[in-house]
């Protein structure tokens, strides 16, 4: 009788932990493939709808509409969008059904209309419309380099690493009657001073990538989904993508593998 009871609860403690593998799985299927990238445009015929900040108020998840009017923000089903700028009217859309499944959406904007009591127009030969004054304003032209005939660089100005390794100097020094030698940049390989720019530089990328990721599914989704607190979310996400291809899974918008990605290396850090 004893030896029954005993496989009995063996039975059960096997069918618990089969239940509970599938309810995990069950879970993190839903949450995988229930978030999504909503690409939207807002549109105003008489207000500029650049720069309108779109705000996931559920997950914390921030955008801004780009010179057209376009935005993408990461959003959930029965989740609270904000548009907000000075020039219009807060408007909050909730994310059902119909929204979610749809491709793209179009929001319009009511322009927020700030009405004086009085107006006083000085002699400048305003004619009190602000609108219309700003159009009569001259600007003043810009004297440059290109003005002046003058050469000059108008990138963003970095450091150029001339040796990928130690193999092209050496190919270099046998060129040498042909091509010649800078020995600030042999310097700079052989102590290792590129490899140092090469890392430094590979780090600002991913840290920026990151700063993209938290922006876009919002500081409380780490906060809620991976019991973190604000100050480590950055951290968390950078070690994802140190381990996983968090960064070019998100840019290509798969994100169910990069909410993979981010359970996987939940679980590696708290084993």
């Amino acid at each position: 009788m004893l030896n029954k009871v005993k496989s009995l609860l063996k039975i059960l403690q096997k069918t618990s932990y089969i239940l509970l593998l599938l309810l995990f799985s069950n879970s993190l299927f839903s949450q995988e493939n229930n978030y999504k990238t909503l690409i939207g445009e807002v549109i105003n015929d008489t207000i500029d709808v650049s720069g309108i900040h779109v705000i996931n108020g559920s997950s914390g998840g921030k955008a801004i509409t780009d010179k057209n009017g376009f935005f993408k923000v990461g959003v959930r089903k029965n989740d609270s969008i904000y548009f907000t700028s000075v020039q219009i009217k807060t408007q909050m859309i909730i994310i059902e059904e119909p929204i979610f499944q749809s491709d793209s959406i179009r929001i319009y904007l009511e322009p927020l209309v700030n009405e004086l009591e009085s107006v006083t127009v000085t002699p400048y030969n305003l004619s009190g419309d602000l609108m219309s004054d700003i159009k009569k304003i001259k600007e003043k032209e810009v004297f440059n380099f290109d003005d002046a005939g003058v050469p000059g660089f108008k990138g963003e100005r970095k450091e150029k690493i001339v040796y990928k390794n130690s193999g092209s100097v050496l190919v270099n020094v046998i060129l040498l009657p042909l091509m010649p030698l800078d020995i600030d940049a042999v310097y700079k390989q052989l102590s290792g001073y590129y490899k140092t720019l090469r890392s430094a530089r590979r780090l600002e990328s991913r840290s920026g990538a990151a700063a993209d990721v938290i922006q876009f599914y919002g500081v409380d989704f780490f906060i809620n989904n991976y019991e973190l607190d604000i100050d480590t979310v950055y951290e968390f996400v950078l070690g994802s993508m140190e381990n996983y291809d968090v960064e070019n899974d998100f840019r290509n918008s798969n994100h169910s593998l990069v909410l993979t990605s981010f359970n996987k290396f939940h679980e590696s850090i708290n084993k």
